[in-house]
């Protein structure tokens, strides 16, 4: 599969009580499945839920919990890269779901067609809405039903590669300065704005570094903080202004402020597997 399109509806305000998902599978730019799955969220069904999407207690009643649907859709977030719009909803909704039913966990990349609509048409539609996108683009759309908004998905990533002029969803990620998110079984984080990385023929093969998300704290001893900057980059490493879940690295130079640390901390104590680095490991890490 070239990418899976994804969308989940949920019973009520908790990410755990999914009660619909859709998924659209694309290979060679072709759809080859499609299929909207009905939940039984086994958790209550709030009034504005279901005036929402429609899906009612009943309409689950007999359906299998994620639990039990877990088996037969899992092949689609095995090493794959998932799309969603405002992918952060869905691949939360996942990771609930995933940790609720003690499920193996899944290992994918995660793509958000929010964020590559706002690049290229914000300012030229109202909102980048689904309803609103599906309208822009002319392409039929039943919003809030779980399979129309994952293909509207698709049309949003088959438009956006023409407008780009390119090819493959890494390259158009690539175009529109965005970098995809993941979610495995060491962390979870969303996609982001692309970090700023050197031109690649500035940069150096150093695999310890190299496609790392890294952040620092405080001034290295003998260097400027923009000379300090300009080292990562050419090791290959993507830069980050702050402390995010997406860290592989965060570097802690003695002088860093105590915010920086306690920070670091709060986002360590929900689970994130961000490493810290001294300046001494840095140096030696650097080629």
């Amino acid at each position: 599969m070239d990418y899976v399109a994804i969308d989940f509806e949920t019973a009520n305000a908790s990410l755990t009580s999914a009660c619909s998902i859709g998924i659209v599978a694309i290979t060679n730019d072709r759809i080859v499945f499609e299929k909207e799955y009905l939940i039984n969220p086994q958790e209550s069904f709030s009034e504005f839920n279901i005036t929402i999407h429609g899906i009612t207690s009943k309409m689950v009643a007999d359906e299998k919990t994620f639990s039990e649907l877990w088996p037969e859709i899992r092949g689609f977030f095995q090493n794959t890269l998932v799309f969603a719009h405002n992918a952060e909803f869905d691949i939360a909704v996942l990771k609930a779901l995933v940790e609720k039913y003690q499920l193996d966990t899944p290992s994918i990349k995660v793509g958000c067609t929010l964020k590559v609509a706002q690049r290229i048409w914000k300012g030229i539609v109202p909102n980048c809405k689904l309803g609103t996108l599906s309208k822009y683009l002319e392409v039929d759309h039943n919003h809030h039903d779980s399979l129309s908004d994952a293909l509207v998905c698709t049309k949003i990533i088959e438009r956006a590669k023409r407008v780009k002029n390119v090819s493959s969803e890494e390259e158009l990620y690539e175009a529109l300065g965005l970098i995809f998110g993941g979610y495995n079984k060491d962390k979870y984080w969303g996609s982001f704005t692309q970090y700023h990385k050197a031109k690649p023929g500035e940069i150096i093969d150093n695999p310890d570094i190299k496609n790392k998300v890294v952040a620092f704290g405080g001034k290295p001893k003998g260097l400027t903080r923009k000379e300090f900057s300009r080292k990562l980059l050419i090791n290959g490493a993507y830069l980050a202004k702050g402390i995010n879940r997406g860290l592989d690295y965060f570097i802690i130079f003695e002088n860093c402020p105590k915010t920086k640390i306690e920070q670091l901390k709060l986002y360590k104590d929900r689970g994130c597997l961000i490493k810290e680095l001294d300046e001494e490991q840095i140096m030696r890490m650097l080629k």
